[in-house]
């Protein structure tokens, strides 16, 4: 007999197409569109951003160095002289091209190009142009003869900085204050001549090795908000049993069910197990079209499909209470307001949209007192991989929401023989 009135429900649902558009078509919209429009921020990954940078030198630094080996010669030791004619260090813009700008992962995002003089005045004009880094004349030979005499009055770069990239030239100024601060340490080892190698570390100085101890997956943005469309929208799975039994009592179908001698509790196990068997198919459809359309898929089904059924359970006592409470007031209006308001606002908490729980541990706390967010919290966990011990506390509220959710249902529901 439970069965036939399960099939009946089922039926009802089969044939209104458009809430079950409703119920099902919509998790799956709003799951493209959100996983697709956050997932750069979902997962992580740094705004793209597109940086021209260009770089105008008044004189050769070759020649420069040149010319302070020449001037200096017999001022500076043989060694010093030999180190300059050398190394790299002392190259300051040559280093500033290749190891700054030319890094790999500053490539990337800047596009950084050697112009000429005459070019300068173009380029001022371009608005692609996020900066124009200057190099003033005679600025290695001043750089040289301020370390090797222990001069404090040092060149400086002309930076031309485009007013509408902000941000932008503020990544490029960064840039360059971590070049200059390089230089700074380099000039000052050089002046107390110590070993530049002193600065980096080896492995018998290492004190400490940094291990990872989180071993879980990360949650890609599709993940997310997989299932928090999905714990979301199931909920409007128990506004719909409760709206359709509602409409079975204005039809009189609960009095002549009554009539032909049929317990009410069967009438009431009915619309709890339809509640669990059709919230638990819709999960199953929902994240089916997220495994075979975005890959979000689960190492432990055994563990998903558990979690599934618990949240299931909640579901169908939601309905069950629903229908209730809409039989004892006879009016629709508790039902209205869950599906048009409660949902929302259960989402928000629940971290449906945003995770709002890491803002604020009262709010995530708040958010898990919720069937969806304690819902939404275990298949989080189960797509990072964790195990049972890990959501456990989360499948027993569920359960237990469930059955407190059935048990004050069957409180409310009306005693044989009410006015109905």
């Amino acid at each position: 007999m439970i069965w036939q009135f399960i099939k009946k429900q089922g039926l009802l649902l089969w044939r209104n197409p458009m809430q079950l558009l409703l119920v099902v078509g919509l998790p799956i919209v709003l799951i493209t569109i959100l996983g697709t429009a956050l997932g750069g921020t979902m997962n992580g990954e740094p705004p793209k951003i597109n940086l021209k940078v260009a770089l105008i030198e008044h004189e050769d630094e070759e020649q420069q160095i040149d010319r302070f080996i020449e001037d200096f010669s017999d001022k500076l030791p043989p060694e010093m002289i030999e180190s300059i004619q050398k190394d790299e260090e002392f190259r300051f813009i040559q280093t500033l091209k290749d190891t700054v700008f030319g890094h790999e992962d500053i490539k990337a995002f800047i596009d950084f190009q050697e112009m000429d003089l005459e070019d300068k005045d173009q380029i001022l004009n371009d608005s692609t142009y996020t900066s124009v880094i200057e190099v003033p004349e005679h600025f290695t030979y001043e750089m040289l003869e301020g370390i090797m005499t222990n001069q404090n009055n040092q060149p400086a770069l002309l930076v031309l900085n485009n007013e509408g990239s902000q941000v932008g030239a503020k990544i490029v100024n960064d840039i360059l204050v971590q070049y200059q601060e390089e230089i700074g340490l380099t000039n000052f080892l050089a002046a107390n001549h110590l070993d530049p190698s002193i600065l980096q570390p080896t492995e018998e100085i290492r004190f400490s090795e940094t291990v990872s101890i989180n071993q879980s997956q990360p949650v890609t943005s599709k993940g997310y908000y997989t299932v928090g469309m999905a714990v979301m929208n199931v909920l409007f799975v128990a506004s719909t049993i409760g709206t359709f039994a509602f409409l079975e009592r204005k039809i009189f179908v609960f009095n002549r069910i009554i009539l032909a001698n049929v317990s009410r509790w069967i009438y009431f196990s009915a619309v709890c197990l339809s509640g669990t068997l059709f919230s638990f198919f819709h999960l199953l459809i929902v994240f089916g079209f997220a495994w075979v359309f975005f890959d979000v898929s689960w190492a432990n089904i055994p563990l998903f499909l558990l979690v599934s059924l618990a949240f299931a359970i909640s579901v169908g006592g939601i309905a069950a209470l629903l229908t209730a409470i809409s039989y004892r007031f006879k009016s629709e209006v508790v039902t209205s307001f869950f599906s048009s308001i409660l949902v929302t606002i259960m989402a928000v908490l629940g971290g449906s949209f945003f995770p709002l729980g890491d803002s604020s541990v009262l709010l995530q706390t708040l958010g898990n007192f919720t069937p969806n967010g304690a819902g939404m919290s275990a298949y989080l966990s189960v797509l990072r991989g964790d195990e049972l011990e890990a959501i456990s506390e989360h499948l027993i509220f569920l359960v237990c929401f469930g059955f407190a959710a059935i048990a004050a249902a069957a409180v409310s529901f009306p005693k044989r023989g009410a006015n109905i």
